[in-house]
């Protein structure tokens, strides 16, 4: 009886977080082989739950070490061993709260929102790590993570809206790991508890505002650095073809600090590379020019019947961009290219100069991205049931 009351007190305190806003789960140090930590309570004060039901009540005061022993998590504060257990859960009891993780051997404290969900990763013999959070403080973390704190408060509405977006429309992501998205760039760069309060501030004032395609699904609102001038089609970078995510000229990037890069390769090493793609090689003579100018946007490097992919040859030399000239130096070869990144979506450098030129983020959001809407999560299921 008591365990199905402790069941119950869990599900009523959920289902309060839940009726004031929607939570996410976010698995933090995705991918590392976590074996022991610290717990502090940094603001507000939490309630510790296992399977067994509510172990103890901490404020600020108090710390916990959690412990991976024998497929277990052992708990014990400075002064009392709590014993071990399955799982382990650390709710926030009070308006606002803030947890503080100290990895053992690590230096560095991160402070994370809401609530963390501890679970054993049996296999690997490692805890999983879950942040429990309200998504506008998990939005607002990812904004600081991907841009820092420089931008005009203008773009951080921008920004805070493309990242909930993208949240939302990549929230299975992980499903079978048992939470909905990673702290990594596969999914969104989140370090932890952002320190900027515009952050915090364009998070909450743009909260429940989604972007949405003329079919009201939510887009796919990718982003990167620095076009280099001119964005790309979905389908030249990836197969899907998208009609909000096409060609545009962006001048507002071009005196940006990732505007313009270069790298030099060994001119063997780029003829081998061409000969391996099926250049003929009795063409790649000393005195036979290299040189290769795109014009605007290729998708594919085009030259002697050879057809090679403009994004494999990004991968494959681990280049900033895909958009760049071959520019022959002797014994070597130089690529000359513009931007950072894909180049599909929204450039960041580009809105932020737009920001900082006083346009709004409705405007910039527009900019890139090609007749979508906006629309708060309340009336989201509303407008798709009238379509």
């Amino acid at each position: 009886m008591l365990k199905k009351l402790i069941i119950l007190i869990y599900i009523v305190i959920c289902l309060i977080q839940l009726s004031f806003a929607e939570i996410v789960n976010i698995g933090i140090y995705h991918n590392s082989k976590i074996t022991s930590f610290i717990f502090h309570p940094e603001e507000g004060n939490y309630s510790v739950f296992t399977e067994q039901g509510k172990l103890l009540d901490l404020d600020k005061s108090e710390l916990l070490e959690l412990k991976y022993i024998n497929n277990r998590v052992h708990i014990k504060s400075l002064d009392k061993d709590y014993g071990s257990f399955k799982k382990v859960r650390f709710l926030g009891t009070s308006y606002k709260n803030a947890f503080k993780v100290k990895i053992t051997g690590s230096k560095n404290i991160k402070i994370y929102e809401d609530n963390l969900f501890v679970n054993l990763h049996g296999y690997y013999n490692y805890f999983q790590l879950i942040n429990n959070i309200e998504i506008d403080n998990y939005v607002a973390g990812v904004v600081e993570s991907e841009v820092g704190r420089s931008p005009p408060p203008e773009y951080f509405k921008l920004q805070a809206i493309i990242c909930r977006t993208y949240a939302l429309k990549n929230i299975k992501r992980h499903q079978s790991e048992g939470f909905s998205l990673c702290d990594k760039v596969h999914c969104q760069a989140y370090n932890r508890k952002p320190k900027s309060v515009l952050i915090k501030e364009a998070a909450n004032k743009t909260n429940g505002i989604v972007i949405v395609d003329s079919d009201i699904n939510l887009i796919v609102a990718t982003f990167y650095s620095n076009c280099g001038g001119e964005t790309a089609k979905s389908e030249e970078v990836w197969r899907q073809s998208l009609y909000y995510l096409r060609t545009v000229k962006d001048t507002f990037c071009l005196h940006e600090n990732n505007a313009v890069w270069s790298k030099k390769i060994p001119k063997s090493k780029w003829t081998n590379y061409l000969i391996s793609h099926g250049f003929p090689k009795e063409n790649l003579k000393p005195e036979c020019g290299l040189e290769y100018f795109q014009n605007c946007r290729e998708q594919f490097f085009n030259d002697q019947n050879v057809q090679i992919q403009f994004t494999k040859i990004r991968t494959d030399f681990r280049l900033k961009s895909a958009q760049f000239n071959v520019i022959p130096n002797g014994e070597f070869v130089t690529l000359e290219g513009k931007g950072f990144g894909h180049g599909v979506g929204l450039c960041q450098e580009g809105a932020m100069r737009m920001a900082k030129l006083g346009h709004s983020y409705i405007d910039i959001l527009h900019f890139y991205y090609k007749n979508v809407h906006m629309i708060d999560l309340e009336y989201l299921d509303f407008f798709k049931a009238e379509f």
